[in-house]
């Protein structure tokens, strides 16, 4: 009871001084424009004083100071210092100020007298003129460059500060500074065999006349990628992590709980890949809007709440994300192989969600640019080349923007020309599987290729087919004339084996006949809060994560879900098995 008390009397210091940070940003803000504008004695002081302490790189203090100040008005949050990219940035900073020493200290050398008086005594021309000249990297600049000549000379300097920038570019980009090295090797190597087939281009293929090398067809040969091959990933580290800062947050909600005055029974709390939920049973009246303030002003990641009746959930953003591989997600089946039983993601409670493509397994997948869609696709299609032997079924793609370039040496793929020609060949297609499918006298592709292998007949069994439609950009005559095929093909696909899968990322493009076709949709996040009303009658899918997190939309429920990633590391190895 005391700790509680405490926590409300923490709450409700933090609302009291909210102009804090009002009057913080304020003061920040105009600082900085004095300090860069030189405005008045205070102006001209201050950005004397800078400019001597940080040299000639005095700016970028400048800048993240108008950036705190900035940032203050805007979140009202305290700002986290202690941050690996913004420490990241202060070495790199560091580095700039040693390195912009260098031309001072030669010049100094040539003076050969005392080090510090002489380096003084150029800042204090400076002060005492005003005149515009070399100031390096400032006083702080001279004293890091001195310690670091002083042991180990001026080789030293330059690998010192060298080291010092590799060290701030790796806290930014969360990679070890061997990674970076293999990275740059990598890099380095494809550059080599980039140059090496330009030239074999200039020297045997440029200017000679014959039909481009066939394509390699991988749905012509009795394959199937193994599990092994796929990438592993130990979370247990961030759990652990994610679990203790799990049960603190729950401490700071049954604060607000209390401070508000409702009256609740704490039910659940789930630790997922990306989010962190929490289920409560409320008992008496509250503001929604009111709750979800406070919830924001005491917890710094994004949340979303949502209230049905008594039954209030809660989801926050994980600080510790953990990583949902391919591998993982297919492991979690209990039938594995030889059906199309197709793993979706986890659910917030992280359950297995299945979708059967096979019996009306049309999906319509909808979200922003860079929200995981992209990888889910290559998720979608690995999978199937895991799950089930490729002589089986085979995958056809079109992508007019070119943006799913993973695929195209893997899968047929049309990048360019009319959309509904290539919707054209897939009806002639089915047209003339139901045409064979009615003249054995069974009614779907599964039941002829059972009755072929009842009567052991020789004839070619079919195969199931895969349609990807990534996002279009045509006008409204061309997409009606889509959609109306989409139509043809998603209501007598299912007989003939054809399973359509339809990328959408514009709010034009997500008719009510484009929605009503697919009963199944993946919802990732979108920026704009009429498209996700549009889609799934409220705002939550802007609160979406943009790393796979997506709503799940079927004839059941919704349902949050993470999907899994598929690694550079994956996409090699599956590319290196099947070539």
């Amino acid at each position: 009871m005391g700790k509680e008390k405490k926590r409300s009397a923490d709450e409700k210091e933090k609302e009291e001084t909210l102009f804090y940070y009002e009057l913080v940003g304020v003061i920040c803000i105009i600082l900085a424009i004095t300090i860069l504008g030189r405005l008045g004695k205070i102006g001209y002081f201050l950005a004397v004083f800078f400019k001597v302490i940080f040299g000639d790189w005095y700016w970028i203090f400048i800048v993240f100071l108008m950036f705190y100040g900035f940032l203050s008005l805007l979140r009202h949050k305290s700002f986290d210092f202690k941050n690996p990219r913004f420490i990241g940035c202060v070495f790199i900073c560091f580095s700039l100020l040693i390195f912009a020493h260098f031309p001072i200290h030669n010049l100094i050398k040539q003076r050969n007298r005392n080090y510090f008086a002489e380096t003084w005594s150029l800042y204090r021309q400076y002060i005492n003129s005003g005149s515009e000249m070399y100031l390096g990297g400032g006083m702080l600049g001279a004293v890091m460059f001195y310690v670091v000549y002083y042991l180990i000379g001026t080789v030293g300097v330059v690998l010192a500060g060298a080291f010092i920038l590799m060290l701030g570019v790796s806290l930014i980009i969360d990679m070890p500074i061997v990674d970076i090295f293999k990275t740059f090797g990598r890099k380095v190597k494809d550059v080599g065999h980039l140059g090496k087939r330009f030239n074999r281009f200039f020297k045997y293929d440029l200017g000679r006349r014959g039909q481009p090398a066939e394509k390699k067809n991988i749905f012509a040969k009795a394959q199937q990628v193994p599990l092994k091959i796929l990438e592993e990933y130990q979370n247990v580290m961030n759990y652990n992590f994610q679990e203790k800062t799990a049960y603190e947050t729950r401490s700071l909600i049954h604060s607000v709980f209390n401070n508000l005055h409702i009256e609740y029974r704490d039910l659940d709390l789930t630790v997922s890949y990306k989010v962190t939920t929490y289920k409560f049973t409320v008992f008496s009246e509250f503001e929604t809007t009111k709750l979800l303030e406070r919830l924001n002003n005491v917890i710094e990641e994004d949340l979303l709440l949502a209230r049905d009746g008594s039954a209030l959930m809660i989801q926050i953003v994980n600080k510790y994300p953990q990583i949902l591989t391919m591998r993982e997600l297919l492991m979690k089946q209990s039938s594995l192989r030889s059906n199309f039983i197709m793993p979706l993601g986890l659910t917030y409670e992280n359950k297995l969600c299945e979708l059967d493509v096979s019996q009306n397994g049309h999906l319509l997948l909808i979200g922003s640019e860079k929200t995981g869609i992209r990888n889910f696709v290559n998720f979608y299609v690995f999978a199937l080349f895991v799950k089930e032997n490729l002589l089986n079924y085979e995958i056809e793609l079109y992508d007019g923007k070119g943006e799913l370039f993973v695929l195209h040496d893997l899968i047929p793929t049309e990048t360019g020309g009319d959309v509904n020609e290539f919707l054209t060949a897939v009806i002639a297609e089915i047209d003339a599987k139901l045409k064979t499918i009615n003249g054995a006298g069974v009614s779907s592709m599964d039941e002829y290729n059972k009755k072929l292998e009842i009567e052991n007949s020789s004839e070619l069994r079919m195969r199931r087919k895969f349609i990807i439609i990534n996002r279009l950009d045509c006008d409204k005559e061309t997409y009606s004339y889509f959609e109306n095929k989409l139509m043809y093909i998603i209501q007598l696909g299912e007989k003939a084996g054809i399973t359509v899968l339809y990328v959408v990322r514009d709010a034009m493009y997500a008719t009510s006949i484009v929605l009503s076709l697919f009963p199944n949709k993946l919802v990732f996040k979108l920026e704009s809060g009429l498209f996700s009303q549009k889609i799934i009658n409220n705002e939550n899918a802007t609160f979406l994560q943009a790393e796979g997190d997506c709503f799940y939309l079927s004839q059941i429920k919704a349902r949050r879900l993470q999907t899994a990633l598929v690694s550079k590391k994956d996409i090699d190895a599956v590319k290196s098995h099947l070539k």
